[in-house]
């Protein structure tokens, strides 16, 4: 048993090390970094050893995304659950999203847009659906309240998300975080921009001069 056991732990801990290894290269330089030679060397296995853990490079880069969209997706949904003001927390949610993406720029723009292999880009779609589904819920909740348009919750997600993502683009291709002001500038204009897109008509249009909350 205690064979087993250890036998168990050092294949977690190979596993772990490979993923490690490979989101600090997809954060280093992309997908095009995540070479399994370079995967091995800095994880510090033989090369070919990597496929005793993963059926593939596409399978080790889809389970790194996963990890780490799947703790964004989780990071958002604290926010828009948080309770208060439907408005408040989109903005929230929204300008916290642009913040993290630029801390590690060329790893955002691998999750978000980078080309990739097919079963990569289909992970990210799912990326894109977990989050939109949390903003739907948000969505309904302000719609209800009488905040946001009266619009179908699952497609004004779909395109707030889509509003959410493209901005970023650019400047995370280019990979140079911007200065702190000027990075708060500009989540608070994405957030506005997503906010107006929900926002009842009667409601008024932010200008994003209040700023929101730091996430």
């Amino acid at each position: 048993m205690a064979r087993a056991q250890l036998r168990r732990q050092q294949i977690d801990d190979t596993t772990d090390a490979l993923l490690q290894a490979t989101r600090a290269l997809v954060a280093e330089g992309g997908w095009p970094a995540a070479q399994i030679t370079a995967i091995a060397a800095r994880a510090g296995v033989a090369t070919g050893s990597v496929y005793r853990y993963f059926d593939s490079k596409a399978d080790l880069c889809v389970q790194v995304l996963a990890q780490v969209s799947e703790r964004e997706a989780e990071v958002v949904a604290a926010i828009i659950d948080g309770g208060g003001d439907p408005a408040v927390r989109l903005r929230d949610a929204v300008a916290g999203f642009v913040r993290r993406a630029a801390r590690e720029p060329r790893l955002a723009y691998a999750l978000i847009a980078e080309p990739c292999e097919a079963a990569i880009d289909a992970a990210r779609l799912r990326y894109r659906d977990a989050l939109a589904g949390h903003f739907a819920r948000l969505i309904d909740e302000g719609r209800r309240r009488g905040a946001f348009a009266d619009l179908p919750a699952d497609l004004a997600s779909t395109c707030l998300v889509g509003a959410m993502m493209e901005p970023l683009i650019r400047p995370l291709a280019r990979a140079a975080p911007p200065h702190s002001a000027e990075l708060e500038r500009f989540a608070q204009h994405v957030a506005t921009a997503c906010l107006n897109m929900v926002r009842k008509a009667e409601a008024g249009r932010d200008t994003g001069e209040d700023g929101g909350s730091e996430r």
